[in-house]
């Protein structure tokens, strides 16, 4: 535990997993920044590394943390349909936010019309990032490449004509495999058919549902042979080393790229949308969310304001490899990368949430794709696996 300030009132515990590394560093810049501003308000953070485990334990026992940092969207329907997280109206109806969040992260931050999270960042899941060298060797240029099927297209071309890989695909963990599929959904069908299947509306789609997996199955048949076994992290460092053409994943990924040494973006590596969603901007969120009831109510408001205010989003951002929800936060600090990052948000047409990290879906849905995309990498039969999908798509939609 960590005192942020001392003063007035109860005080107030923030539970969270950022520790170490850019998580941690970037809420020790928001715990800062605040200080400097509230310097009266009384706060404690309090790490866990089980945070959803242990909030909900606590609820059962009505002793709640007084805020959390926790994935907003449909990932907290359940805490609402208890009536166990605030209204947070308030914070954003007094303040900016309104006007300076777009509307993907406004969505996610509200319940049937309701206000029950402050989105801290941003991180983008629809990136292709590539390895320039190698894909003027292969003879392609990714920019051109226009849709999921398309981008199969090449990367059997490539598997086929040369003797480099063409995206490297992680399964050790199927949340990996979850992720291209809604990415493919996406790319290949647009936002209202990805957001219908994702609203309950997923056995009418069941067509559009099998064609994905069906491109999902042409990646996974051209990856290496590790595939199933094969770890985001280890990828990642693989494609670093010039292991493949092309990776897909969120732009956390980024955060190794810039810290290795003459690994250089823009030159040794670049990233376009992923095939098929231009203008889109798929987003995995932080947020931070209040217990329904508080022993210190003004306090918590004074926090969720500077966590929702420019400057806090600022510093924490920064720090984190993500970008900001707000579309007025300076930047200019920020890496070149990230800086075009918030360019493609604020240009964007929409913000999908995603699935693979729980704002689309609710949080017993997202258990059940999890193994519905396990048991399709064992076997590859995409019609039990469209079946699996459906399922869990339209349990407690």
């Amino acid at each position: 535990m960590s005192r942020a300030s001392t003063g007035g009132g109860a005080d107030v515990e923030l539970l969270h997993r950022l520790v170490g590394g850019d998580g941690g560093a970037a809420l020790e810049a928001l715990l800062e920044g605040f200080t400097q501003q509230h310097p009266g308000v009384p706060l404690s953070d309090v790490t866990n590394e089980n945070l959803s485990l242990t909030v909900k334990s606590r609820i059962l026992k009505e002793d709640p943390p007084d805020i959390w940092i926790e994935w907003p969207g449909k990932n907290l329907e359940p805490y609402a349909d208890a009536g166990v997280i605030g209204d947070l109206s308030p914070v954003w109806n007094d303040s900016d936010m309104e006007r300076n969040y777009l509307d993907g992260p406004t969505e996610a931050a509200r319940l049937d019309g309701t206000y029950r999270a402050v989105p801290l960042n941003i991180h983008r899941i629809n990136n292709l990032f590539i390895n320039p060298s190698l894909a003027d060797e292969v003879g392609v240029d990714p920019s051109r490449i226009d849709s999921p099927s398309a981008f199969a297209d090449e990367l059997e071309r490539i598997d086929t004509e040369t003797d480099h890989v063409g995206m490297l695909f992680p399964m050790k963990n199927p949340w990996t495999v979850l992720q291209v599929f809604e990415t493919v959904l996406l790319g290949e069908e647009g936002h209202d058919t990805y957001r219908a299947i994702s609203d309950g509306q997923a056995s009418q789609h069941r067509r559009e549902i099998v064609q994905a997996l069906e491109i999902v199955q042409r990646y996974g048949a051209v990856a290496t042979d590790d595939r199933v076994y094969l770890s985001l992290t280890d990828a990642n460092e693989r494609f670093v080393e010039g292991g493949s053409v092309f990776f897909h994943q969120g732009d956390w990924a980024a955060g190794a790229y810039t810290e290795t040494e003459g690994f250089d973006y823009e030159s040794e590596w670049s990233h376009v949308p992923f095939p098929g969603t231009e203008g889109y901007y798929a987003m995995n969120m932080d947020s931070i969310v209040s217990a329904a009831d508080t022993d210190n109510p003004s306090a918590v408001e004074t926090f969720l304001r500077y966590a929702g205010s420019a400057d806090g989003q600022r510093r924490f951002n920064q720090k984190k490899g993500s970008i900001p929800p707000r579309t007025d936060v300076d930047t200019g600090q920020f890496t070149q990368f990230l800086q075009d990052q918030q360019r493609a948000f604020q240009q964007s047409r929409s913000q999908p949430l995603s699935i693979t990290h729980g704002l689309g879906v609710r949080p017993d849905q997202l258990i059940e794709l999890k193994t519905a995309m396990s048991a399709f990498v064992s076997t590859w039969d995409v019609e039990s696996a469209a079946d699996a999908v459906i399922t869990a798509l339209e349990h407690a939609a």
